[in-house]
């Protein structure tokens, strides 16, 4: 049996205000999906990658960034879908094999480490799906938001922040998807079909450094914490 990954990279970047793609946004001189494809290439738990791209942005990832860094590992390149999870489904469609484990992670998402690829997967024995997630250290409040008044505040204790990688049986994951898609069940998170149709989700804490770059701001913390690093070499 195989480990596949599924990177989802066809997010349209538009709160990255000056770019074109998300994808493609230089960090320290270097493609910021490059750091993301660098750590599954290396990870010896990953046999192929499936990367799923917007059509408009797949030359420029073919030359910019597939064909500059030789990986092996990146066995399809996918379109993706006018949404997160249409494109996560395009990828899963792509897996022509029912056996085995699938690490889906968001391409944004650059500071992953190999060790939260390995141990999502090697706790697939134990569950049906494995997140990667931070607790909450904010005080959260319920909001009525037709009124936008505060409805209560919550236990912050019982909430934890969702990231990714996670992972899944492969089987599993893509039998819930095919019905989440034929049903028009809408999800911001894979994690959320598996626990829409019974399957039981495990967490493993993550880390705060394991950012998506979304904004502006993202985007600077991610060259702060990758120069941290390379200093640290």
């Amino acid at each position: 049996m195989k480990n596949f990954a599924i990177i989802a990279a066809a997010g349209n970047g538009k709160r990255l205000c000056s770019y074109n793609s998300k994808m493609l946004v230089p960090i320290l001189g270097k493609p910021l999906l490059s750091y993301t494809l660098d750590k599954f290439e290396e990870s010896e738990k990953i046999d192929d990658i499936i990367l799923v791209v917007r059509s408009q942005d797949l030359n420029e990832i073919e030359r910019e960034i597939i064909k500059k860094n030789n990986y092996s590992k990146i066995k399809k390149i996918i379109m993706g879908g006018t949404t997160r999870q249409e494109s996560v489904f395009n990828g899963l469609m792509a897996i022509k094999e029912n056996d085995g484990i699938v690490c889906i992670h968001d391409g944004a998402r650059p500071l992953l480490k190999k060790w939260m690829i390995e141990e999502t997967i090697k706790m697939i024995d134990i569950f049906d799906g494995i997140i990667l997630a931070v607790p909450a250290v904010d005080t959260i409040k319920k909001v009525i938001l037709s009124e936008m008044v505060v409805d209560r505040t919550v236990d912050r204790n019982q909430f934890w922040i969702v990231q990714t990688p996670q992972a899944f049986r492969l089987g599993c994951i893509k039998e819930f998807y095919q019905r989440a898609m034929k049903e028009n069940i809408q999800v911001t998170d894979d994690s959320a079909i598996l626990e829409y149709y019974g399957g039981k989700v495990g967490i493993l804490r993550g880390s705060e450094e394991n950012i998506k770059v979304t904004t502006n701001v993202d985007l600077l913390l991610a060259e702060t914490l990758i120069t941290k690093y390379s200093c640290l070499k």
